[in-house]
Order: C-alpha cells, then sequence, then structure tokens
C-alpha cells in the first residue's frame, strides 16, 4: 500500500487501517495485550513493533501533517503510529516542536506508547536547552501520563555532565507512588548509574525519594547486566527497611 501521499482523505486513512488489520499477529496481541495493561485487549490488533516503525517512516515521507490531521487514536497501533510520525516531522522552529510534542504528550494512556513516542523524538538534540526548560511542566503536571513522558525525555537525552545535576534535582521533587511515574523514576536512576556514576552514587545517598521510588532504583540498578557485581553489593547495602 501507498503510504507517501501528499494528501490524506478519511478514505485513504479508513483503507490503510483496514490494511493495518490485515497485519493482525493474533499470537503477539495476547502477548502483547499482557504487557500494556492499561489497554484493553479488544484494541489492540497484534502488530509488531518493527512493522509499525517501518510503516510510520514511510507516512513520514509524504505529507505528516495530513496525516495527522486525518488519523485517530481509537486503537493502541493508531496510537502508536500517531507518535512514532510526530517524532519523525521535521520542524523548522523549535515553537513548532513544542507545539507537536503537547499534541501527543495529551494522548498518552499507556507506557509503552509514552516510551516509544519520547524515544524518538530526535530532535530534541536541535532544541536541547530550550526543550529541557519547556519539560518542566510535563514534569508539574497532575497527569501521570505527562510526568513520565518528561522523566523518560530526561532518561533518553538529558543523562550527561551538563544536566545530570538538574536531572536529579528535578527527579527528587517528585513523590508519587503511582506505578507509571516511580516506574520511570527508578528506571532514569539506573540508567544514570551506568552513565554518571559517580553523581549517581552521591544523589542515592542524598535524596528525597519515597521508600518505594528508592527501593525501585536501587532494584533496577541491580537487575542492570550493564553494573558490575562489586557495584551491586554495595547497592545492595543501601536499600531501605
Amino acid at each position: 500500500m501507498n503510504l507517501r501521499l501528499y494528501k490524506w482523505s478519511k478514505k485513504d486513512y479508513n483503507d490503510f487501517l483496514n490494511y493495518l488489520k490485515e497485519q493482525e499477529d493474533s499470537k503477539y496481541r495476547v502477548f502483547h495485550s499482557s504487557l500494556v495493561p492499561e489497554v484493553n485487549e479488544d484494541f489492540i490488533i497484534g502488530v509488531r513493533m518493527p512493522m509499525l516503525r517501518e510503516i510510520g517512516k514511510e507516512i513520514a515521507k509524504g505529507n505528516v501533517r495530513s496525516y495527522l490531521e486525518v488519523s485517530s487514536s481509537e486503537l493502541y497501533e493508531e496510537s502508536m503510529l500517531r507518535g512514532i510520525v510526530t517524532g519523525l516531522v521535521k520542524t523548522q522552529n523549535f515553537e513548532e516542536f513544542a507545539e507537536l510534542c503537547d499534541n501527543f504528550v495529551k494522548e498518552i494512556n499507556n507506557w509503552a506508547i509514552c516510551d516509544c513516542f519520547c524515544s524518538g523524538l530526535k530532535q530534541i538534540k536541535k532544541y536541547k536547552s530550550e526543550f529541557f526548560d519547556y519539560i518542566e511542566k510535563y514534569l508539574n503536571s497532575e497527569n501521570v501520563w505527562e510526568v513520565r513522558a518528561g522523566l523518560v525525555i530526561m532518561l533518553d537525552y538529558y543523562l550527561d555532565d551538563k544536566y545530570i545535576d538538574r536531572v536529579f534535582e528535578r527527579c527528587d521533587k517528585i513523590d508519587s507512588k503511582v506505578n507509571c511515574v516511580y516506574m520511570a523514576q527508578a528506571w532514569l536512576i539506573a540508567t544514570a548509574y551506568v552513565k554518571c556514576e559517580e553523581k549517581t552514587k552521591a544523589y542515592l545517598l542524598d535524596n528525597s525519594l519515597n521508600k518505594v521510588t528508592f527501593n525501585k532504583a536501587i532494584q533496577k540498578c541491580i537487575e542492570s547486566k550493564r553494573i558490575d557485581e562489586q557495584s551491586k553489593h554495595y547497592l545492595k547495602t543501601l536499600k531501605r527497611n
């Protein structure tokens, strides 16, 4: 099917949706639905991620904005593709990029779509300084998925010497026992341990994280294949009772 369209009509999109449904892998559908409990299995087609990414790349070679205007997010794969395609839009300025991000972040309702979208925002490198300031509003949101998006964006793009202190400062202000939030915090800290070990060690000894989040962060570090056994032994001693 030709996905490089100059102008998407409702009919084009309906034809595309039928094409997407033809790619169903029923076994994968059952398996994947168990990983994303926030989404009812009835709203998952069962299309594997490599295929969705390839489809997204093809759509992005046409009129991306026309696709975003006509597409919906009723089904899991529809929403996933909107996130993938949004990340592939070549923007002219920061304001345009921020608006696109805002439009999609509002749609996020599960961890998989959140994390896929964030990892695909390659143009952050173009607007790195401005966007770091901008995502403060996600981190301060009452919407847990916006908070997770802010955390995952920092995890994917800001774990370096220039930003690490400010990343930890922001992470430390978030006090949540909602799974999708504290898991993102824990994942961020475990990844930071690999990339900025000394700074992360210092943070683990002086932080305001609640017990659930702190212990989950230690667990994620211990589970990491990129952290040596000696460090893991030390980390185990930090767990809070």
